[in-house]
């Protein structure tokens, strides 16, 4: 498959459509549903598979899979089980990353890009349920910081140029760039967000990034065109003479644009800042049912035209 196009759409336009597979996460969250109950109200979804950190003791319930992931290289497998159900068909599926680690749902990026498979065409539809806003904890300490795994850049003797999007635990943004010492940095948050306290405690957590650095550049929280317009602008003016490195440690949707650059441009690395399996828990509640940040994003069989327009 290749990836052909890109839009931003309203979570209305996937309504009355025929949803072959509903991929969602299941953790301690309580938005992961959120997306869920509100395609399934107007769709039919002929299958849902809720991938889970944890093992459950039901297999299904309310007509959802529960499976046990310990690997992103299992998702791999799962989708090749399902897409070999509709040979030669046009498929719909959902991918809700809202409670996603970053592995997985670059795994089904790569995977839907690269994979050959004996389909006409996959309209994805990624969904990201924004969420209440809630105190940061205690941060932890930086255990992995490394390329996400599933996409290999082979490493030039160019200087590195760092994007960091910074999020709102401390010490997440200064351990990257301490760790790749880059030859230059630029920084991304959010503001203005559906909440404005996401805001203040990004600038508060991140004040010494903040003042040291000049490149600075803010986004809309729920305009994806515009961050990918500015993503891309700074891809064509670095690409010459940096190594790219993007560290997307904010909100989940410059994650999920990061990794459709990194397709685009293949010399685009992406990279993460975790702590293990130590993580902090947030159990995060939707801001509300009816807000949703919706991407369609169409991969085409072998032998279709590679195009990848603006407004991914």
């Amino acid at each position: 498959m290749q990836l052909e196009y890109g839009r931003q759409i309203g979570i209305d336009e996937v309504s009355e459509k025929k949803i072959h597979l509903f991929l969602f996460a299941c953790n301690h969250e309580k938005r992961i549903l959120c997306a869920h109950n509100r395609v399934s109200e107007v769709n039919t979804i002929l299958n849902t598979l809720a991938l889970c950190y944890k093992p459950k003791t039901r297999k299904k319930q309310n007509n959802i899979n529960y499976v046990y992931i310990k690997s992103h290289v299992e998702i791999y497998e799962i989708l090749d089980v399902e897409f070999a159900k509709y040979p030669n068909e046009e498929i719909n599926i959902v991918v809700d990353y809202s409670c996603m680690t970053k592995a997985w749902y670059y795994s089904i990026i790569l995977y839907l890009n690269k994979r050959n498979l004996a389909i006409q065409n996959i309209s994805a539809y990624f969904i990201y349920t924004p969420s209440k806003y809630s105190a940061p904890q205690k941060p932890k300490h930086n255990t992995e910081i490394a390329p996400l795994p599933g996409k290999y850049v082979v490493p030039t003797n160019k200087p590195k140029a760092l994007i960091v999007c910074l999020g709102y635990e401390q010490n997440k943004a200064e351990g990257i760039i301490d760790h790749l010492d880059p030859k230059i940095c630029y920084v991304f948050y959010t503001q203005p967000a559906l909440d404005p306290k996401f805001v203040d405690t990004v600038k508060a957590s991140n004040k010494n990034i903040l003042d040291h650095y000049s490149n600075i550049i803010t986004y809309p929280f729920d305009d994806l065109l515009y961050l990918e317009r500015q993503l891309t602008s700074l891809y064509y003016l670095l690409r010459e003479d940096y190594s790219i490195i993007i560290a997307p440690l904010g909100p989940k949707p410059f994650t999920f644009i990061s990794m459709l650059l990194s397709v685009k441009f293949l010399e685009i690395d992406i990279w993460r800042v975790g702590s293990g399996s130590d993580i902090n828990e947030y159990k995060r509640e939707p801001i509300d049912d009816k807000t949703f940040v919706v991407n369609e994003v169409v991969f085409k069989g072998s032998g279709a035209r590679y195009l990848v327009t603006a407004d991914v």
